[in-house]
């Protein structure tokens, strides 16, 4: 049985993500094997031929993925009574990808629809519960405990918010918990620019509006933040390819606007 999918125009690049996972996992040799990704996209009543042209994405939506799951697990080993909060959850599955210890907490945070649809398709996820909200929004996060170390997720979300809404976001993460991590990519600015040239992109009505600086002058504007990790997505790619593709990845990784076109960063805080 189909699931029937009713989002509004800008809340489909969930469904580009979702789409792209499972077209990796379809490889002989997935980067990141997310099974559930594909078994949600035969259920979903949805052309996903509309998204052909992002195929060429899926290594970078697939790199990204496993890069968070290894920084997620790499948390929970270090805090196994933690908080992950993942903010703009959409269709991922990462709480099922990863095993999770049993006194640990896991919070989804996306639009209401989205959360809908998300349990439609999951089902209930033990130790994961689920808040219908806007993540920009204030009022959700009063059922957000304060008392853990913390792993605050925004995979693909910050690019596509305003930018003070992004400094609002972080501050009020950073205030809320008293430790913890937070992890998230970032476009260089000519890559927000490029962006909204895709034609998903404009048919989604969506595009970036937000462009990372340097990810030391990010920590200096949001204390305590500190640097703890930085990837090139491109370096993260390489790893993955044919012998000769990896040769003229790695020659553009050289290119300094290649290499920082899209970065993962992880930051560690305590107040």
């Amino acid at each position: 049985m189909t699931e029937q999918v009713r989002l509004s125009q800008e809340k489909e690049t969930l469904l580009m993500a979702l789409y792209l996972r499972a077209l990796d996992n379809r490889r002989r040799t997935p980067i990141l094997g997310d099974r559930f990704a594909q078994d949600v996209v035969d259920r979903i009543d949805y052309d996903f031929g509309r998204l052909g042209n992002l195929k060429g994405n899926a290594p970078l939506i697939a790199t990204r993925a496993r890069q968070f799951d290894a920084w997620t697990r790499d948390f929970l080993d270090g805090h196994p009574d933690g908080l992950v909060l993942h903010l703009a959850c959409g269709l991922d599955s990462r709480p099922l990808r990863i095993d999770r210890p049993a006194t640990a907490q896991w919070i989804d945070v996306d639009y209401p629809d989205v959360i809908e649809l998300r349990q439609r398709l999951y089902g209930p996820i033990d130790g994961v519960r689920a808040l219908g909200s806007s993540v920009i929004e204030e009022a959700w996060w009063d059922e957000v405990p304060t008392d853990r170390p913390a792993l605050v997720l925004a995979e693909g979300l910050l690019m596509y918010l305003a930018p003070d809404d992004v400094d609002r976001l972080v501050d009020r993460a950073l205030r809320h918990f008293p430790t913890g991590r937070l992890v998230f990519d970032g476009v260089a600015p000519w890559v927000k620019t490029v962006a909204g040239m895709q034609p998903s992109m404009r048919r989604a009505d969506t595009g970036f509006r937000w462009a990372m600086p340097a990810p030391e002058a990010f920590a200096k504007k949001h204390p305590p933040l500190r640097l703890l990790d930085e990837r090139s997505a491109v370096d993260l790619i390489a790893g993955h390819q044919s012998a000769a593709a990896r040769a003229v990845t790695r020659a553009l990784a050289h290119v300094p606007p290649v290499r920082d076109a899209m970065r993962f960063l992880r930051y560690g805080f305590t107040s």
